[in-house]
This record gives structure tokens, sequence and C-alpha cells, in this order.
């Protein structure tokens, strides 16, 4: 299983990026994988993308960046003697477990007593939004992040897939299907490595297509693979009953559009 994000060791951050066509320098990398997870936040929690001067960092600062975003720190005046009483770190222990465990300056500052009460719990109907983000890296006790990539890819295609009138688009993992004008396509994407040159490496995925296509309602099967600079075109194979499979190439590019071309 593929995996991508960050581990943590002492005062060390180890990243693990996602690598595409055209996506080479490692601030594009971290884009990429921020517009991949701005997916599994909600609105308020999702990374400002056209922030070009974030991916500079690692992605554990690009977390904490996010997550002190919430707490306004200019507000407060350490040097003056009023408690400070209504701050949002009140509304969760996750905060003060992480924020305790941290070395940021600000967030060791924010867990003194007089701005948390260890005792108070969330309530059930309550969600801050900073909850998306610490709840993605941090599991009580240590901090890390790996996610699995096929899913992360397979939620992304989905996700950008146009939505029609008349199409139906449903994520039924690992695939994704698409009916349209009664016609049922099966997407199967997978982050694998396609060579066109030794298409003998993916004969397996071919295999399976085919056999979906025989003994499954669908129509059409897609194998959905990341683009490569030698994978930059479908490419159509037949059986013996003259049944269609196609290989997609799939382009990140996408991430860094409208932006700085990030490519070498």
């Amino acid at each position: 299983m593929r995996k991508i994000g960050f581990s943590k060791y002492k005062d060390a951050t180890k990243e693990v990026l996602p690598k595409s066509y055209k996506i080479n320098e490692i601030t594009c990398q971290r884009k990429m994988f921020c517009t991949m997870i701005n997916q599994y936040l909600s609105t308020h929690s999702q990374f400002n993308l056209g922030n070009s001067h974030l991916f500079k960092h690692n992605l554990l600062h690009i977390f904490e960046d996010k997550i002190m975003s919430f707490f306004q720190f200019y507000r407060w005046r350490p040097e003056k003697t009023q408690r400070v009483v209504d701050i949002y770190i009140k509304d969760s222990l996750l905060f003060n477990q992480y924020f305790k465990q941290s070395k940021h300056p600000k967030m060791r500052y924010l867990t003194r007593s007089i701005h948390f009460t260890p005792n108070f719990k969330i309530l059930a109907e309550y969600k801050h939004p900073c909850v998306d983000l610490v709840k993605l890296i941090f599991n009580g006790k240590e901090i890390e992040m790996m996610l699995d990539l096929n899913e992360i890819f397979r939620q992304t295609i989905y996700n950008r897939i146009k939505r029609e009138k008349d199409k139906e688009v449903t994520l039924d993992a690992p695939y994704i299907h698409i009916s349209q004008n009664g016609v049922k396509t099966r997407l199967y994407p997978r982050w694998k490595h396609v060579n066109p040159k030794e298409l003998h490496q993916r004969r397996n995925d071919i295999d399976e297509g085919f056999a979906q296509l025989q003994n499954e309602e669908i129509d059409q099967c897609y194998l959905v693979y990341p683009k490569t600079d030698g994978f930059i075109r479908h490419i159509t194979f037949k059986s013996e009953q003259e049944q269609e499979l196609k290989m997609i190439p799939y382009s990140f590019t996408f991430t860094n559009r409208k932006r700085q071309r990030c490519q070498r």
C-alpha cells in the first residue's frame, strides 16, 4: 500500500510527497498534496492554495500554521495582566492534548491554565473547524499523517468528475461508476506507474479489467493511473470478444493552473 504524508521524529519532519507529471519541485508537490487533502476538510478548514509562500515550509508547519489561524493570537497581549476568558481552546480537549506536546511557542502558551479548562469537553453537536486538521495529524500520542495514496487518488478523481443533469456518478470503492444515456462506465483508479513500453507489468490489471467487462453489468471499463512523462495518452486494448479496455493517464497539473508553473 502506497502512503503519503509525513512523520515526525524528535525535531525532524520526514515528508513523503506524491510525484506526478510535471510536478517536480517540492513546493508544487506540497501544493498537490494539500489540494488532495482539501477534499477531506470542511470549507473553513481547507488550505488556501493561492498562498504560494505557504508551500515553502514542510507539511507539519503548513498544518500548524492553519490550526493557529483559528486562534487570533495577535489579539492576546501576554505582557498584560488581564485574564483571557473566551477563546476557542476551551471548546475541545483535543486542542489541549495537541498543544501540550507541540514545540510551537504559541501553542505551548495556550496550554497555560489561564487559557484552558482541562475538564471541559466539546459538546456533541459542536465541531470546531480545526478539529479536522488536528485529527488528521495527531492520534492522541504522536504526530504523524500517512494516508493511503490509492484512496486519495480515487477520491480526487471522483470529486473532479463534472456533474450533469442526466449523469449519475457514484463512488463504490475501489471503483467509480458513471451512468449516462444507458451506458455504465467503470473507472478503476490506482496509483501505479505505467510504462507503455513494458505493459506486461500491468498484465494482471488488464486481465482483471476484461474479466469485469465479461462478467459484470458494466459497458465500459477504464483503468486510471497517474500521468507520467512516458504515459501521456490513452492506451486501448481489445479482447478476442472485441471488448475494449482503456488505460487512462490522469494529470495533476490542474493543481498549479493559473499560478506559477511547477515544472523543470
